[in-house]
């Protein structure tokens, strides 16, 4: 009887199992049948694959003009925005301590050339000493060889016994005598010889102060020069930071008085674009930009440089990219913000689908399911390349002073653009149901994509999202992938 009671409880537990699945699902089915599906139209247009960036409008080359002397502000010849030449005078300083500077220096150097002449003099008279010890020291040998001839003879004579002991002796001191006067003129002549090597020497030391003086003189006439301020480059001055009267301390580091841009015709952005984006740009990308002064009009310039130094700021890592830009118009000036868009790529009259069609996963099915669908069949075949003509190469003109060679910098080719890319879509077949259709995909602009070919044409409409998942898939793309199964097109930043 026990048995039979266990046996009558699990049958009436399957049966409500089986009643509660039952339900379930025809209210599964009830909510599907009732689902509404959100379609987009396959359409055609030009499509833009870019990348967004901000810089600052500067000029190509600006000269901070400054004072290597100290000294008071006499006179000022030019103000802000005064277009100044090379050579010109900007300012003057007080020159009156320099001017006497320079007198003491004069003096130095005259006193230096007089020390000169006596020391050449000195010379020459040492020279003329040489030639009278010279002569005395002659004069003594001949008196030295008569008294030896007159001492030999008074001595054979002694022998002999002609002659006297007395006369003997006088001349053998007449002799030794002269001996010693010949030994006296060499030493003499000795003397006179080293001191003419002295006076050399003393020659050559005044000279070398001659030219440290002069070089002094040298310094304190440029000292001198200093006190007039000249513009080292053609044209205007964009900064004045003296006044008349101001006492300018030039120490360790020059103070600023000017700051002149070069040319304000031919100026510069210097941007800053992310490491995601550097790779896809060159200097053959079409480059456009506005500032907030005129948002209403669109600035055209090209990308001269791509430097290889990086700025991290905040774990963000920047490239700074310098755009070229013509100013003729004289509407861009220092310092505003450029607001740039760099085209990457871009279509014109292309099909093209909303990329929210690639994120949507239909009711029931789990991504890697719907992956899984999208890897059934065979790829539609499509096989474009976009090939880009090189721009021509614009001049570089260099500042004064400007010695390097342009052509010798690193120049980065235009990188091969991904111009394909599988993707999926679905749309709703007759029994209002979705159905997986294969396309490949070609550039992005974020929002939308190309469509090169695919099982889709234009006018037909795909599902974007459904009533179920909340309203139209509008996540936000990610920046360089590929919608729901590959990385999306071009890489750059939709706008």
């Amino acid at each position: 009887m026990k048995f039979f009671s266990r046996k009558t409880s699990f049958i009436a537990v399957v049966t409500v199992v089986i009643i509660a699945a039952a339900l379930l699902l025809s209210a599964r089915n009830q909510k599907a049948a009732n689902n509404e599906f959100f379609t987009a139209v396959i359409g055609k247009g030009p499509l833009r694959n870019v990348v967004n960036a901000t810089g600052v409008v500067q000029t190509v080359v600006t000269v901070q003009v400054g004072s290597q002397v100290s000294g008071q502000v006499l006179e000022i010849y030019a103000d802000f925005n005064s277009v100044v030449k090379r050579g010109q005078l900007l300012a003057r300083l007080d020159p009156r301590n320099f001017e006497a500077q320079v007198l003491n220096a004069r003096a130095t150097v005259a006193a230096s050339q007089a020390r000169v002449k006596s020391a050449e003099a000195d010379i020459q008279t040492n020279k003329a000493n040489v030639q009278s010890a010279r002569a005395n020291l002659e004069a003594a040998r001949v008196t030295r060889d008569a008294n030896l001839v007159l001492f030999n003879r008074a001595k054979e004579l002694l022998d002999k016994g002609v002659s006297s002991k007395n006369d003997f002796d006088n001349a053998k001191a007449n002799y030794e005598s002269s001996q010693a006067k010949h030994e006296q003129a060499q030493a003499s002549v000795d003397q006179v010889i080293a001191q003419g090597v002295a006076s050399a020497a003393q020659v050559e030391q005044t000279r070398a102060q001659l030219q440290q003086s002069q070089a002094e003189l040298e310094r304190n006439l440029l000292n001198l020069e200093y006190c007039n301020i000249y513009s080292p480059v053609d044209g205007v001055v964009i900064s004045r930071n003296v006044d008349v009267g101001q006492t300018i301390a030039a120490s360790m580091q020059a103070p600023t008085l000017f700051s002149i841009a070069n040319d304000l015709a031919r100026m510069q952005v210097n941007a800053s674009v992310d490491e995601a984006d550097i790779g896809n740009i060159s200097s053959a990308e079409e480059v456009k930009f506005t500032v907030d002064a005129y948002p209403n009009e669109n600035f055209k310039a090209k990308i001269s440089e791509i430097r290889l130094s990086p700025q991290t700021v905040q774990n963000v890592v920047t490239y700074s990219v310098i755009l070229g830009i013509d100013n003729s118009e004289m509407k861009l000036r220092p310092g505003m913000t450029a607001n740039i868009t760099i085209t990457v790529d871009q279509r014109e009259n292309v099909t093209t689908m909303p990329n929210s069609a690639l994120r949507y996963t239909p009711p029931g099915m789990t991504r890697p399911e719907a992956k899984a669908v999208a890897a059934e069949g065979s790829p539609v075949e499509a096989r474009k390349t976009v090939e880009r003509r090189p721009i021509a190469e614009e001049p570089v003109r260099l500042a004064p002073g400007q010695k390097w060679d342009p052509s010798e910098k690193i120049r980065f080719v235009a990188p091969r653009k991904r111009s394909e890319r599988p993707g999926i879509v679905w749309v709703l077949n007759a029994e209002r149901k979705p159905e997986a259709r294969h396309v490949v995909l070609g550039i992005t602009d974020g929002v939308s994509s190309e469509v090169l070919s695919g099982e889709i044409k234009t006018g037909e409409q795909i599902i974007v999202g459904d009533s179920q998942s909340g309203g139209t898939g509008t996540a936000q793309p990610a920046r360089g992938g590929f919608g729901m199964f590959g990385p999306r097109g071009g890489g750059g930043r939709g706008q």
